[in-house]
């Protein structure tokens, strides 16, 4: 739950240049010589919270806060904080104070609307969401995150329509464009391959999109466009281990390439132990080669994991 600030100044942008120790250093004494400069305590605690030190990033925030209550923007990376936290009662709380102090902080709304989301509690989101159309009409993340309550709540065509609408404001927003390729890969629609090639054209080493796209072509029979996406995934993430086991199940099934197929099956098992479609698949793969005995020892360990 990354949260952006309702405000900024120059010296966040001097700080994001330099790694994450260098400012927590910098920032230290800066505060040593200010020590009432709520900003530098703020600015300190976005650093601290992504060195994961949680519990000094939430010190610094209340720090900021007493030193400036009326700062919309801090409360709402207190709630980002105490959500890192699972206190997820609390950040809804902060996020009220920052909607207390600044009913137009389109921030604050978006992560209420993020949060409920996150705890299914549909009607919240859609009530926050509705809150930041009415400050901006334009605003990306509010039509993907009504997109996502739709789509739980089994409204595929609303849930298009909004990620539509979101990609269509944002040109680069990634998960958007990911969600429509999903949605169509579900239907077995074309369009899931534009929508999953641009996710990819936004970030390239985007594992989940690449899995999606290399599933949508061997599902639709596109053997070979299936495998080099699957090689793309395993050049990124050698121990993955349903790309594993697909490239050994095309191997298997299609090519008729038992070793190669009791080679991959055999790495996505490495990779995950519990795996017991890789299991059944290797004891398929042990018969056509005649060797009875292992094939009969996967079939059981297949069964066993599968009825755990």
């Amino acid at each position: 739950m990354g949260l952006a600030s309702c405000g900024g100044g120059n010296e966040a942008v001097d700080l994001n240049s330099l790694p994450l120790n260098e400012q927590i250093s910098l920032l230290d004494a800066k505060i040593r010589k200010e020590p009432n400069n709520a900003e530098l305590f703020k600015l300190r605690a976005e650093a601290l919270l992504k060195s994961e030190k949680t519990d000094e990033a939430l010190s610094d925030i209340q720090k900021a806060i007493a030193l400036n209550p009326k700062a919309a923007e801090y409360y709402v990376l207190q709630a980002d904080i105490l959500f890192v936290q699972g206190e997820n009662a609390l950040a809804f709380s902060a996020l009220q104070n920052a909607i207390e102090k600044d009913g137009k902080c389109k921030e604050a709304y978006l992560k209420t609307a993020e949060l409920s989301l996150y705890l299914k509690d549909y009607e919240k989101v859609l009530f926050n969401v509705n809150q930041v159309m009415r400050l901006d009409r334009n605003e990306a993340k509010a039509y993907f995150l009504r997109g996502w309550a739709m789509k739980e709540q089994g409204d595929t065509a609303k849930a298009v329509a909004d990620y539509r609408k979101a990609v269509e404001l944002k040109g680069d927003y990634e998960q958007a464009f990911e969600e429509l390729g999903n949605l169509y890969a579900i239907k077995g629609d074309g369009l899931a391959v534009e929508y999953l090639k641009s996710t990819l054209n936004i970030n390239p080493k985007n594992i989940n999109a690449m899995y999606s796209l290399a599933l949508f072509y061997q599902e639709h029979e596109a053997m070979q466009q299936a495998l080099d996406m699957y090689k793309q995934i395993l050049d990124i993430k050698p121990d993955h281990a349903d790309a594993l086991h697909n490239v050994g199940y095309i191997n298997y099934e299609y090519k008729q390439d038992y070793d190669v197929a009791i080679e991959c099956f055999t790495s996505a098992i490495k990779a995950d132990s519990t795996f017991w479609q890789a299991y059944a698949n290797r004891a398929r793969a042990w018969q056509k080669k005649g060797e009875t005995a292992k094939a009969q020892a996967d079939f059981a360990t297949s069964e066993r994991l599968k009825n755990q």
